[in-house]
């Protein structure tokens, strides 16, 4: 009974600290670009501008995008865009 209880409390100290990681990583983020206008240039030589809302693992969420071709006028996108970070070339913050 003791090593059970041993065990459970290794397994909860792990996801405690995952859980701590995590969270710390997410307002790091958050606080260094989170509700700034970007560009996020994609690798098929498009590229996105937004106000970067929200990232998350593998994902990140732009507000307020318009889409950008090389020789074409920007698109305007309805809603929140998604973009999967292995589409993304690099990110550049606008000038404020």
């Amino acid at each position: 009974m003791p090593l059970l209880v041993v065990v459970l409390s290794s397994i909860v100290a792990v996801l405690v600290a995952v859980v701590i990681w995590y969270g710390v990583e997410e307002i790091r983020t958050r606080c260094t670009l989170s509700r700034r206008r970007v560009v996020v240039n994609l690798v098929d030589d498009q590229a996105v501008t937004g106000v970067l809302w929200l990232t998350h693992r593998r994902l990140v969420v732009l507000r307020s995008a318009s889409l950008v071709q090389p020789g074409r006028e920007p698109v305007r996108m309805d809603g929140d865009v998604v973009i999967e970070r292995d589409r993304i070339n690099w990110v550049q913050i606008a000038g404020s």
